[in-house]
Parts: structure tokens; sequence; C-alpha cells
């Protein structure tokens, strides 16, 4: 048996491994509490019987066909992305969720696929090894079985920005733009790619997804007017400069308060970011983004490691970073370790140690025992919340050390 065969085959047997694991912390999504897919579905099923008007409204419950009541402001996206869920309030909530899960099932696949087939290198393997090899760390992340659990739109957003890196490795900016466009429209972090692109004067890919950007905007207030988009931009506006402190808020913002003020696992109610907690986020932010600075200003080129250092900066520095964010840093990651691979750099303990450190970190569920009950936890229990921000700063640590040792 050659080495590539029993390569091949610890592929698959890792990938099988995560795909149960993930089936079996996934499956359930019975939860009443879990209102992502909620706030989605009923936001569909308000355009689809032409109560648009009332997106951002109250409601659901047993007479809006939730399992919860829901307060305003639940639905935090653009008007038009409930257009997309239309479709799926023609059928009654718990089916469409699980259409959901299997859809992001085949995201997750599909992400994997394009890393495989696109981006990690020849010399891991044959095609169907490589996407093997890429799915297991995928499907092995807590942040994608809490997505599924919960309906969340990340597992889309990670195939899209897949995407986009392979095409701006194959020098395909209108398609490396477009698909970064559809990213963008969901979650705010990807943006921080569009910034990649303008300091690279990628000058194709940008106009590609301002234009796809511009359009899609055009159309959503042609079809939603107004009035929405002034609540929308105003719901943005508010949550800028305040904080929800609950363990799945990841970001530095949220992390600070945790550690500073005596506030509950469990608390999801935006409160204004107190003085020392924004004075603790704005210093970490800016070494964050000057770590990041340092790396994109030197004169080597190395794209996966741009891509990983500009995502992960971008999802722990605004003031929201779910758990389930973190998937979209799953395709930085793994394409970051095939390029270390490549160049052998994956060997060097400096290297390997924290990189394999962050994808535990971002591999970990939050243990229950440490967000139950109402008291506020302790410093240590409060940091240890945070593991994925850690891991997310980890890797952007390995690939700012990875940008640095191409221009050696």
């Amino acid at each position: 048996m050659g080495v590539s065969r029993r390569g091949a085959i610890a592929a698959w047997t890792l990938a099988i491994a995560a795909l149960a694991l993930l089936a079996a912390r996934a499956w359930r999504i019975d939860y009443e509490y879990s209102i992502d897919f909620q706030t989605y579905w009923l936001a569909g099923s308000r355009v689809l019987h032409g109560d648009a008007r009332d997106l951002y409204s109250a409601g659901g419950g047993a007479a809006d066909g939730t399992p919860a009541a829901m307060g305003a402001a639940e639905f935090k996206n653009l008007p038009i992305v409930a257009a997309a869920f239309a479709p799926l309030a023609l059928v009654e909530y718990a089916s469409a969720k699980r259409i959901v899960w299997w859809l992001s099932l085949l995201s997750l696949g599909a992400t994997a696929w394009v890393l495989g087939r696109y981006v990690l290198p020849e010399g891991l393997g044959s095609t169907p090894s490589r996407c093997a090899l890429a799915f297991a760390p995928i499907a092995a992340m807590a942040p994608a079985q809490i997505a599924l659990r919960h309906g969340q739109t990340t597992p889309f957003v990670t195939l899209a920005l897949a995407a986009a890196l392979a095409m701006t490795l194959r020098t395909r900016p209108a398609g490396a733009g477009a698909t970064l466009a559809a990213a963008c429209l969901i979650k705010f972090p990807p943006l921080g790619l569009l910034g990649l692109d303008v300091v690279r004067r990628r000058t194709r890919a940008v106009a590609v997804c301002l234009a796809v950007l511009g359009a899609v905007l055009v159309i959503s207030v042609a079809a939603f007017g107004t009035s929405l988009h002034r609540t929308y931009a105003a719901g943005v506006a508010e949550q800028a400069g305040r904080v929800m402190p609950a363990h799945n808020n990841q970001s530095i913002a949220a992390t600070a308060t945790r550690l500073l003020h005596d506030v509950p696992a469990s608390e999801w109610t935006p409160r204004p970011l107190p003085f020392d907690a924004r004075a603790v986020t704005a210093v970490a932010s800016l070494l964050l983004l000057g770590a990041l600075a340092y790396g994109l200003l030197g004169p080597g080129r190395r794209p996966e490691c741009e891509h990983a250092a500009v995502v992960a900066a971008s999802i722990v520095v605004l003031p929201v970073a779910w758990d389930h964010y973190f998937l979209m840093l799953a395709p930085a990651s793994i394409a970051l370790a095939g390029a270390l691979w490549r160049t052998g750099e994956l060997g060097r303990p400096a290297i390997a140690a924290p990189l394999a450190a962050g994808a535990v970190l971002l591999a970990l569920p939050t243990p229950s025992r440490l967000i139950e009950g109402a008291s506020p936890p302790s410093w240590p229990v409060a940091l240890a919340l945070s593991h994925y921000a850690a891991g997310a700063v980890l890797v952007l640590g390995v690939a700012v050390a990875g940008l640095r040792r191409a221009d050696a």
C-alpha cells in the first residue's frame, strides 16, 4: 500500500468521522429558544403573504407558526434577504428548517469541494482525497454544528467565501467580486475582504462586487420601499455602539465586557459598551489591525495568508461575532494550512503549534456547565467562553507570520 493510498484512506476516514460527529451534534433542531431560523422563516412568511411592512416588527409564536414569540428588530438583514425565505414559508416551520439543514450540509460539502478542487495543493493527493481532507475540519468545527442546529445562513456565506478565494487564486476577478458580494449581502465580516481587494488594487473584483451590491440594494429599495431600509439602517447604527455580552458573542467588545463586568453568560440584552470595555476593545482592535497591516504592507504576496488574516480580524473586531460566524474562517484556515504545507513551513513548530491550537479552539463546543445559571461567571470562565475569538487570533498570527516569511 503506497503512501498516497494510505493518505487517501486517512482523509476519507477523518471525513466520515467528522460527518458522523456533525450529524450527531446537529441533527436535533427543535429548540424553542433558537430564534435564528424563526426570524428568517417569519420574514419569508411576511413577504409571501404581503405583510413585508412588518419585517422588523415583533411577532412569532403560535399565531404565526413559530415556536417562540419574538421582539421587534429580530430580523437583521436587508429586506430583500427575506424574499429568499419566502418559498420556505410555503411549508410549515419545522419542515422548512429541516430543508435548510440539508441545504446547509450540501453547502459545507460544496465548500470542501471548492477547496479540494481549486485551493489545496495537488501534492496532498487526488482531488477526491483533498476534498475529504477539507471536509473533515469543516464538519468537526463546533460553529458548523451550531449553524446547522439553529438554521443559520453562515454555511452559505462560507461557500461564497471559499468560491471568492478560489477565483482570486485563479485570477477570475469578476467571479471573485460577484461571490464576495453574495457573502457581503448577508454578513458584515466579508466586507473586510473587499477592503483587501482595494488595498491589492484588484480593481475589477472591487468594481464587480460594488456593482452587484449596488444593484441588489436598488432592487431591494424598489421592491420594499425606503421606510424599511431606514429601519434596517437604524438597527445597524444602534448595534454599532452597543454590545450583547452573552457567551455566544465572541467579539473583542463582548469579551472585554465579560471580563470587566459582572454579566451572566446568557445575557442577550444589548447594552451600551462601558467606558473601560470600550477602551480595552479599542486597544485590542488596534493591535490586531496593526498586526494585519504589518503583514499586508510587506512586499510579499500570499493570497491564502492575506485572506485568512483579513477574515480573522474582520470577525472579531465587530461588536457582534456570534459563534457560528467563525465557520467563515474555515476556508481561510484550510487554505492557509495548505499554503504553508506547500512551502514546508507547516513543519516548523512555531507555525504548526499555534495553527493546531487555533483549530482545536475553533472545533471545541462551549461546555454547557460554563454557561448555565444566571450568576456572572468568574474571569477565568469568562475568558474560556471566548475560545473561538482566541482561535481566530491564533489564525491571524500564523497568517501574518506566513506573510512576513514570504518577505524573507
